[in-house]
C-alpha cells in the first residue's frame, strides 16, 4: 500500500532536517508512535503527527523551521510542538532516551525516503518494530479494559513484519507491561483476530 502523498512529503522534510542536524554533530532523532506505525504498516494505519525521541529538541526544531514547520497560534496547541501549515502535520519530541533507555538502539531502523528524481538521498531513523509492538501492547493494557485501537496496531505490526526477533520481542513486551503480557498473549490476540475475520 503506497504512503499518502502529504505524509511522504512530510517524511522527506523531516529526513532533510534530520540530515542537517546530524551534519552539525548531533545524534539523530528517532521516529516513534503512530507515524512509525503508519510507516511499518505501509499506510494501513494513519497518523496525524510525528513523535520523535531526542535529547536535542531545540536544535531539531531549528532545523525543522528551515523546512516550513512553525509554532502555530492555535488554541490548545502544545507549546513544545511544531506544525507544517501546508501539510497539516505536527511534530513533537516526546522524550529523551528511546523507550526510557530499555530499547536496544543498535536495532534502530534506517528508512530510505529518497524520491525517485532526487539528487540527494534522504533517510529517517525509526524505532525497532519489536519496541513499537511492545509499546502498543502496553498502551492497549494500560486501562481497565483493553484499548482496541492499540491492540489492533500491535496485531497488525506483528502480522505484517516478516522478520522479528521473537526473544527480544517477548522481553520487551514483558518489560513494557510490567510482566502483565508476553509474546504468547500477542499470538493469542492475533489468532483470535484471525478467527473473527
Amino acid at each position: 500500500m503506497p504512503l499518502r502523498p502529504k505524509f511522504r512529503e512530510a517524511l522527506q522534510l523531516l529526513a532533510a532536517a534530520t540530515e542537517n542536524l546530524i551534519a552539525k554533530g548531533y545524534a539523530p532523532p528517532v521516529l516513534v508512535g503512530g507515524a512509525a506505525v503508519e510507516l511499518y504498516t505501509g499506510g494501513a494505519v494513519t497518523s496525524g503527527d510525528f513523535d520523535f525521541v531526542s535529547p536535542w529538541r531545540d536544535e531539531f526544531f531549528v532545523e525543522l523551521r528551515a523546512f516550513g514547520f512553525e509554532a502555530p497560534d492555535r488554541p490548545g496547541w502544545l507549546k513544545w510542538a511544531l506544525l507544517h501549515p501546508d501539510l497539516d502535520f505536527g511534530v513533537q519530541v516526546v522524550s529523551r532516551p528511546l523507550m526510557d533507555g530499555k530499547a536496544d538502539t543498535n536495532r534502530v531502523m534506517l528508512v530510505d525516503l529518497t524520491a525517485e528524481d532526487a539528487v540527494k538521498s534522504l533517510s529517517l531513523f525509526l524505532i525497532p518494530v519489536e519496541d513499537l509492538i511492545a509499546d502498543r501492547m502496553s498502551q492497549a493494557l494500560a486501562g481497565r479494559k483493553i484499548e482496541e485501537s492499540m491492540q489492533n496496531q500491535a496485531i497488525m505490526l506483528y502480522r505484517l513484519t516478516e522478520t522479528l526477533d521473537k526473544t527480544y520481542l517477548d522481553r520487551r513486551i514483558r518489560e513494557e507491561t510490567g510482566n502483565d503480557a508476553s509474546l504468547q498473549m500477542l499470538e493469542d490476540w492475533t489468532k483470535d483476530a484471525t478467527n473473527l475475520a
